[in-house]
């Protein structure tokens, strides 16, 4: 079939969809949770499977207008009074043919692959999935320093991955990365989506149906320009634009607001410092001293001297350390059974109190409130592990990462001692449920201290001073997520049970 048929089914189909009732819009936060983005692989078939029933209809049509055209072929000469045969043929067309091709143009069957489409809208992401898909992109690229131009073609830490991005999604990658004010890369990604566009200029046309033709290329182009001081560049190609396409008055404002800028000689925008300590440790593992060793734990519980548990110390102060092989993969599979259905956007607690979602914490969880035999045997484990009391404990907390899924730098201590009964974070336990082939590290940037997950493993440390005051050392933050699905369980354990429990340390 030619593509050209299939590029105009599709648009057709897009309009039809498009000229219903608009259906409610549903927030289902796709792009920050890798499992739950499995739903769109299973709509976008079920979507392209009616755009292939559309487009076998529309070729059906056409197959039938071309064989009519082929039956008139030999009556398009204009001798009709020497063939009385050819007369009639030609004047039986016209009185009843003609009258059905016009019931034949107008008919649409479709309605039902329009109301099919329909159905399924409110499941289709939002602008809001597009936006943080994008950041989630923007973070991967920034933390890891990856080229733009190998990022589009499925590159990624120099590993190639069966993917690639067209002109269309470089450009609408452009256009947000002017919007987060990163001029620099925007330039990059544009020049990327130009390049791929000017290689495929048969494609003009569909770009241009689904809301994207060259002329917004040369208007986000001449933005980027001018927010990068390069003024003058920006007006000689706007100038070209504008002879190209007198009629878009946008042009002539950008026109306008290039002139002002130049006369009143607008800053350019700064440049975005970088973090060297955590671009490093994020991208590959940190330790801060070598001289730290392994080591079994066995004198938390009877149990632990007839299997104890692997231990790598990491920090003495604070204290933190690594657990190995400590959640077997049969648990694992029953942990993440307990989440299906259950997954929803995590939120943090602001300053006044109220919970409110996070832009720097894009992940799905859920609290494990069931107390199975499966919980209880987790517990058990945490407290071996940790030789806390955590009958005050938090539940656990299944969470899952999405697109450069990350959690920004943070504190797990809370220091609200104005709330009644308030009892503090003294330590952290997090489960690593899942291998991450590419990031999704750990990340401790005051020590300089990062772990990447291993499935099975365990990382603990004390959020408390020997004082029971925040140490802010224990700053981290889960780098972003370049390839895999990042499954995490956290454990928050209180101080208020734990009075005879932590050593105390001599003060220095």
């Amino acid at each position: 079939m030619p593509k050209l048929l299939i590029s105009l089914a599709i648009l057709y189909l897009l309009v039809l969809v498009k000229s219903h009732s608009k259906p409610k819009i549903l927030e289902n936060n796709y792009a920050i949770s890798i499992y739950d983005m499995s739903k769109l692989i299973d709509y976008e078939h079920y979507l392209l499977n009616i755009l292939q029933k559309f487009a076998n209809a529309l070729q059906k049509r056409v197959d039938t207008l071309e064989y009519y055209l082929e039956m008139t072929d030999y009556d398009r000469e204009k001798n009709l009074a020497e063939d009385p045969i050819k007369h009639f043929r030609i004047t039986r067309r016209l009185h009843s043919d003609y009258v059905n091709w016009v019931w034949f143009m107008e008919e649409q069957p479709w309605g039902t692959l329009v109301k099919d489409i329909i159905a399924i809208a409110p499941e289709m992401p939002t602008l809001k999935d597009v936006e943080e898909a994008i950041r989630g992109l923007r973070l991967i690229q920034w933390t890891y320093s990856l080229p733009t131009a190998e990022m589009a073609k499925g590159v990624l830490q120099d590993i190639h991955h069966n993917t690639s991005l067209d002109g269309m999604q470089c450009i609408t990658i452009a256009r947000h990365m002017v919007n987060y004010k990163d001029f620099i890369r925007a330039k990059e990604w544009l020049m990327v989506g130009l390049k791929m566009y000017e290689a495929d200029e048969e494609i003009e046309y569909i770009y241009s149906q689904l809301g994207m033709p060259l002329v917004d290329f040369y208007e986000l182009f001449v933005e980027i320009q001018d927010e990068l001081g390069s003024r003058y560049l920006a007006m000689s190609e706007l100038q070209l634009a504008i002879k190209n396409w007198p009629e878009k008055v946008s042009l002539q404002r950008a026109l306008s607001r290039l002139k002002m800028n130049i006369r009143i000689g607008k800053e350019p925008a700064e440049k975005n410092k970088s973090k060297r300590v955590y671009k490093k440790c994020c991208s590959s593992e940190c330790r801060p001293t070598a001289k730290l060793y392994c080591l079994y734990k066995t004198t938390s519980s009877y149990f632990l001297r007839l299997a104890p548990l692997k231990m790598e110390l990491l920090s003495l102060d604070p204290y933190m350390v690594l657990f190995h092989d400590v959640v077997s993969d049969k648990d694992i599979v029953s942990i993440r059974n307990l989440t299906k259905g259950k997954l929803a956007r995590t939120v943090t607690v602001s300053k006044d109190g109220n919970y409110t979602e996070d832009p720097d914490r894009t992940t799905k969880g859920t609290w494990l409130v069931e107390n199975n035999a499966l919980i209880q045997r987790l517990s058990q484990l945490t407290q071996d592990m940790t030789n806390f009391d955590i009958h005050d404990a938090d539940p656990f907390q299944v969470l899952n990462y999405g697109i450069g899924g990350f959690y920004g730098i943070h504190f797990d201590f809370l220091e609200d001692a104005e709330l009644d009964n308030f009892s503090d974070r003294i330590a952290t336990a997090v489960f690593y449920l899942s291998d991450v082939p590419q990031g999704g590290a750990t990340i401790f940037p005051k020590l300089g201290l990062s772990v990447f997950p291993k499935k099975g493993s365990a990382l603990l440390w004390y959020n408390l001073d020997h004082k029971g005051d925040g140490d802010n050392r224990t700053a981290h933050s889960a780098c972003p997520t370049v390839v895999g699905s990042r499954w995490v369980m956290t454990k928050w354990i209180n101080e208020r049970e734990q009075i005879f429990r932590r050593p105390c340390l001599t003060s220095i």
